[in-house]
């Protein structure tokens, strides 16, 4: 039974690795990469986004990113997994400092594909009032 057990954890664990490593890849090609035409690499057919600025499916994440300004250069900062989630803490600075974010990402992977995104994206202020960074 132990043995089983075991078996089934680093079977979970292999998979999160795969998901993180899917997940990375995606985010360095195509959102820092700015590079659209690799979006079919890593989405799945049935996209599904929760940010509430762009719609569903990988046509309107495309145009996404074909928006973005170019000269946002960012960070992963750190990237967790449970299961078919991963979640990553990310740094994106723009030219001037003037809209600097911290960017959680959580993206759920099915079958090596991303097919759902969730993020939360907060302004880094100048000052902290704790002293602590956001990452």
């Amino acid at each position: 039974m132990l043995l089983l057990i075991s078996s089934s954890l680093y079977a979970d664990q292999d998979l999160e690795d795969i998901n993180k490593s899917i997940v990375i890849s995606f985010y360095n090609d195509v959102l820092f990469g700015r590079n659209s035409e690799a979006v079919d690499k890593y989405i799945g057919d049935e996209y599904i986004q929760h940010n509430p600025s762009i719609p569903d499916g990988k046509a309107a994440l495309k145009d996404f990113i074909n928006n973005v300004p170019s000269t946002t250069p960012g960070e992963i900062v750190r990237v967790l997994a449970d299961g078919d989630l991963v979640a990553l803490h990310v740094k994106r600075f723009s030219p001037g400092g003037d809209k600097n974010r911290v960017i959680v990402d959580i993206f759920k992977v099915e079958n090596s594909m991303i097919v759902e995104h969730w993020d939360v994206i907060q302004a880094i202020p100048e000052h902290s009032i704790n002293g602590h960074t956001m990452y």
